[in-house]
């Protein structure tokens, strides 16, 4: 196969927003020698240590958002303002905020800040599909971690107009312990209901929001044509 690169991991790339990690790439059959060649010669570039970008030039938000799950590893997903931008509900963050699994610990690369969390990894993300948590869970993490009474109230006014108060109540409801949690249900008790984006969208009243984190890749990496239903590796 030489320096050839697998359609396999020309695929897994695509999905990724250009990104693989050391370990994908071995497992679809790229040799380690390879590897470093494509770094030294600069055709790939390293973002975290065993994370790549199959292309040069700069990262889109998407790339940059797989390579920070990616290096986090098994159970990693995008959480609290990362996730909010991933759903729409505020501009881009500042930080990449990872949630992982209470039993595992990673050392957070520049930029990211990682949270440990014993819902993190719980549900089954679709493959390939950028793993974060829920808008509920979102919201709910930010709300714990609000530092201001406004803070929490600001949090909680725009999940109630993202996916309505019960929703959220639901999901308070799963938590056994929670910050704010007394300020939390008294502002969804004080609050008048209000429209939800996602009823808006379902009654015709505003266009449904398009999907999220849109790549442009370049023509080297692009698969011939889709990956059905593999397994993260």
């Amino acid at each position: 196969m030489g320096s050839e690169i697998p359609p396999s991991l020309r695929e897994i790339a695509h999905f990724q927003g250009g990104i693989v990690t050391r370990k994908q790439a071995l497992s679809e059959g790229l040799a380690s020698g390879v590897i470093i060649s494509k770094i030294r010669y600069r055709r790939w570039r390293q973002v975290y240590h065993g994370v790549y970008a199959m292309f040069t030039g700069p990262l889109s938000r998407t790339a940059q958002l797989w390579a920070a799950v990616l290096y986090a590893g098994i159970g990693a997903e995008l959480s609290h303002e990362t996730a909010a931008e991933s759903h729409g509900i505020t501009d881009r963050s500042e930080l990449i905020h990872i949630s992982i699994p209470s039993d595992r610990r990673v050392q957070p690369a520049p930029g990211m800040q990682i949270h440990i969390s014993v819902r993190a990894g719980a549900s089954c993300s679709q493959p390939y599909v950028l793993p974060r948590t829920s808008v509920e869970d979102t919201i709910l993490d930010l709300v714990e971690a609000a530092k201001s009474l406004d803070d929490v109230r600001e949090w909680v006014t725009a999940g109630r107009r993202v996916i309505g108060e019960w929703a959220l109540r639901a999901a308070a409801g799963k938590r056994k312990k929670m910050r704010w949690r007394r300020q939390f249900d008294e502002i969804l008790a004080g609050a008048a209901d209000v429209p939800t984006q996602f009823g808006l969208a379902k009654s015709g009243l505003v266009p449904p929001a398009s999907a999220p984190f849109a790549s442009t890749l370049p023509a080297s990496i692009l698969p011939g044509s889709a990956l059905p239903g593999r397994a993260l590796p």
